[in-house]
C-alpha cells in the first residue's frame, strides 16, 4: 500500500434507553397547602420517595432542582421519620431517618418558604461521582448516564457498564440525602462484543476485497504490483483465511494470520497486456475500539 493512511470508522450501534434529564418546571405544581409547615412537607416528600413516587417528590421541592429520572431505584427508603425541624426565618432544617440498604440511616433536609409554600432543597438529594474504566457512560435503572457528577433521589441503585449488551461489569450506591458518593464500574468486555468486532472486522475485509482499480486503505493489504506492471488496470483478491480478530490489552483490536491472494492485471513493461498474482500469508489490520454512550465505534488502522 502506498499513499497517507486514513482511519476508517465502522460503527456498531447498540439499542440502549434514552437519558432524560427532567427539569422540574410549572408543569409540576406542588399539591399541599401553602400553610403546611416544614414538618409536613418534610413527612410528605420522604414518603413520596418512600412509595416511589418521583412526582410527587419534585413537585414538592424548589423549582431549581434537576434530578436523574433513571427509572427508580433497586430500594427505596422505608420507615421515614421526621426527628426534628429547626426553623430561622424562611428557611428550615429537618433532622430525618430511614431504613435503607438494612441500615437506619440518618440525614438533614434543606427547606425554604418560598410563594408557593414551604419546600424541599436541592441538598437533599445525594451527589453520585460515577466513572468507568471502558467508554464514557453507564446504564442506571433504564437509562444511560454520562460518567460524571448526577444527583439523585435516596435509594440504592444498581450501575452497570455501557453498552451492556457488550460490556460487563456492575457496582451499587445506596444515596444518602446531602451526601456524596463515588462509584467506579469496572467494565470488560463480554463474548457478545468479540463477536461483533469480528463481525464488523469481516464485513470491512470483505468490502476491501472487492475488484478495484486501486488497493484499497485502511485494509491491510499489500499488492506490490509496480514491481511487475507499468500501468494497474484491476486487482482481483481471493480470501483463502481472514484474520483472526483478537482485543488487546490497549482496548484495540489486532486481526492477524489471514491468507488472501490479489492478482493484478494492466499493462506490463513492455506496453503489451500483462498480470501477476501476489499472496499474502500474513495478512493483518489493527484497529481501535472506542465505546460512546450506546455505540461500540471500531477504527480501522
Amino acid at each position: 500500500m502506498t499513499g497517507p493512511r486514513r482511519a476508517r470508522m465502522v460503527t456498531i450501534v447498540v439499542a440502549a434507553a434514552v437519558v432524560i434529564i427532567v427539569g422540574v418546571a410549572g408543569v409540576l405544581t406542588w399539591a399541599g397547602s401553602r400553610d403546611d409547615g416544614p414538618e409536613a412537607v418534610a413527612r410528605t416528600w420522604l414518603a413520596a420517595i418512600a412509595e416511589g413516587d418521583e412526582d410527587a417528590a419534585r413537585a414538592a421541592m424548589s423549582r431549581e432542582v434537576d434530578a436523574l429520572d433513571v427509572g427508580g431505584a433497586v430500594e427505596r427508603p422505608s420507615e421515614p421519620s421526621v426527628r426534628e425541624v429547626r426553623i430561622d426565618g424562611d428557611t428550615a432544617e429537618a433532622d430525618v431517618s430511614f431504613v435503607l440498604a438494612g441500615d437506619v440511616r440518618e440525614a438533614r433536609l434543606p427547606l425554604t418558604q418560598t410563594s408557593d409554600g414551604w419546600l424541599v432543597g436541592e441538598d437533599a438529594l445525594g451527589r453520585v461521582d460515577i466513572s468507568t474504566d471502558l467508554g464514557d457512560s453507564v446504564t442506571i435503572g433504564e437509562a444511560v448516564v454520562p460518567a460524571g457528577e448526577v444527583r439523585l433521589f435516596p435509594g440504592t441503585y444498581d450501575l452497570t457498564a455501557a453498552p451492556r449488551d457488550y460490556l460487563d461489569g456492575s457496582a451499587s450506591v445506596s444515596v444518602i440525602p446531602g451526601e456524596e458518593h463515588t462509584v467506579a464500574v469496572q467494565a470488560t468486555y463480554n463474548s457478545a462484543a468479540l463477536d461483533a468486532v469480528r463481525e464488523a472486522v469481516a464485513d470491512h475485509l470483505n468490502a476491501c476485497t472487492q475488484p478495484a482499480s486501486a488497493v484499497a486503505d485502511d485494509c491491510g493489504l499489500r499488492v506490490p504490483w509496480a514491481a511487475d506492471l507499468a500501468v494497474l488496470e484491476r486487482i482481483a483478491y481471493r480470501i483463502e483465511r481472514l484474520p483472526e480478530v483478537q482485543l488487546t490489552e490497549e482496548g484495540g483490536f489486532a486481526a492477524t494470520g489471514g491468507v488472501v491472494v490479489a492478482t493484478a492485471s494492466g499493462t506490463g513493461r513492455d506496453g503489451s497486456p500483462a498480470s501477476a498474482t501476489y499472496r499474502d500469508d500474513a495478512w493483518t489490520v489493527r484497529g481501535t475500539i472506542t465505546v460512546t454512550g450506546a455505540q461500540i465505534r471500531l477504527g480501522v488502522l
